[in-house]
């Protein structure tokens, strides 16, 4: 089976093959970069591009950014909306067409930035094509949604392709615009302290710092910056019985695969779908909130736990790609809200896991695995979903990543 990939791999790695997948690329690309700006002129479909034009509108007029008196339309960090008024002050169309361009430069360093981690002369290597592949939909939702993931992908990959060249200042930069941008990714903190990456975590600090404070006062005076920012964390960072953050409906619905909203719909009475929809349950157990959560601490120290101990003690080039690739499948599951669309993360963990297929049989298996449910979620999403199949893909990912880890001590070990 393994030697028949390799031959399947260097086919695909020929002239001809590869200049396919480039003009398939191409045309992908265009395609899905103008459909969202068409959709606009053509019907006035504009999904989240909306309210992220409202956003930047607002910076623009000077306005409150997150009202106290109703759930915020806008939840990400205030310095993401400052990001915003650049491309709202051109209008709508032009900023759907700017951030839909911005996907596909993010997506075409996502896949330079890939190659390079993983050592590769060539972008179009098969590997990363065959990832891509598998992770279009939530590519496609990226662009139909007007999503940031491959943006925060593209800076995630940028930060560890700078941690592996020594310059750490730029990484934690990179992940504090990340940050900036939608808050989840600070999780890599902790795989910084841990790792001793000391100059990265504190430029991670001090850069964002500097996004969310410093760099809004000329535009917002230093009142105001200050009042985003506090309104900001008081109606975002919070988790409760009813919900999370400010989308209390939606936190504990299908749609959220992280561990927060699996463990609380199968494990809690909560309904699966948000209102006005009807209620429907999937809990297989009936368990109070506080016993919820202690669930999700015990899996948080346990997952934890093992990615440490899977690590090798000192850092080395070819053992860092396998983590780094770890730690966005743990950050997936662990941010507390994980749509379909963040799930583009996978493109990543996925490719080193096909490269690692052609040398460890086990990887391919695990590979096969985390596209099960994957697979599940293309043929019947909302029920997928409500079992947690992209948390699960994610999982399996994650552990085969780990395996491989600690695979490679015992042999160094020996």
């Amino acid at each position: 089976m393994i030697a028949r990939l390799r031959v399947l791999t260097e086919r695909l790695e020929s002239p001809r093959p590869r200049l396919l997948f480039r003009v398939l690329f191409i045309v992908t690309a265009t395609t899905l970069t103008l459909l969202p700006f068409v959709r606009f002129l053509h019907s006035g479909t504009d999904m989240d591009y909306r309210t992220w034009f409202q956003a930047g509108q607002t910076v623009l007029q000077g306005g409150e950014i997150y009202p106290h008196a109703q759930i915020f339309p806008f939840m990400y960090p205030p310095t993401c909306a400052l990001l915003l008024a650049l491309p709202a002050f051109f209008g709508k169309a032009a900023m759907i067409l700017i951030l839909s361009s911005l996907n596909t430069v993010a997506w075409i360093l996502c896949i330079r930035f890939s190659s390079a981690l993983m050592s590769e002369q060539r972008a179009q290597n098969t590997p990363i094509v065959v990832a891509t592949f598998i992770v279009m939909p939530f590519v496609w939702s990226s662009y139909h949604l007007g999503q940031p993931s491959l943006v925060l992908l593209a800076l995630m990959l940028g930060a560890f392709l700078n941690l592996r060249h020594g310059r750490e200042t730029l990484a934690g930069a990179l992940v504090a615009l990340a940050v900036a941008i939608k808050a989840f990714p600070l999780l890599a903190i902790f795989y910084f302290i841990y790792r001793r990456y000391w100059m990265a975590a504190i430029s991670l600090v001090i850069a964002l710092v500097i996004l969310l404070f410093l760099l809004p006062i000329p535009f917002r005076g230093w009142h105001q910056s200050l009042n985003d920012a506090r309104d900001w964390q008081r109606g975002m960072l919070h988790y409760e019985q009813g919900g999370i953050a400010q989308r209390p409906a939606r936190g504990y619905t299908w749609k959220n695969q992280s561990i927060f909203g699996l463990a609380n719909r199968l494990l809690r009475r909560v309904s699966v779908d948000e209102e006005p929809d009807p209620l429907a349950y999937a809990n297989l157990a009936d368990l109070d909130f506080r016993t919820v959560n202690i669930v999700i601490m015990g899996s948080a120290l346990l997952l934890g736990l093992s990615f440490v101990v899977a690590m090798p003690r000192q850092r080395a080039p070819e053992g860092d790609v396998r983590e780094f690739a770890a730690l966005l499948s743990l950050i997936l599951i662990f941010t507390p809200l994980a749509f379909g669309y963040l799930f583009v993360w996978l493109m990543f963990p996925l490719a080193l896991l096909i490269k690692r297929s052609l040398e460890v049989p086990a990887s391919l298996i695990w590979v096969l695995i985390a596209l099960a449910p994957l697979t599940a979620t293309a043929i019947a999403p909302r029920f997928a979903q409500i079992y947690g199949s992209l948390f699960f893909a994610a999982l399996m990912l994650y552990l085969a990543l780990a395996i491989d880890l600690r695979r490679a001590q015992n042999l160094i070990a020996k």
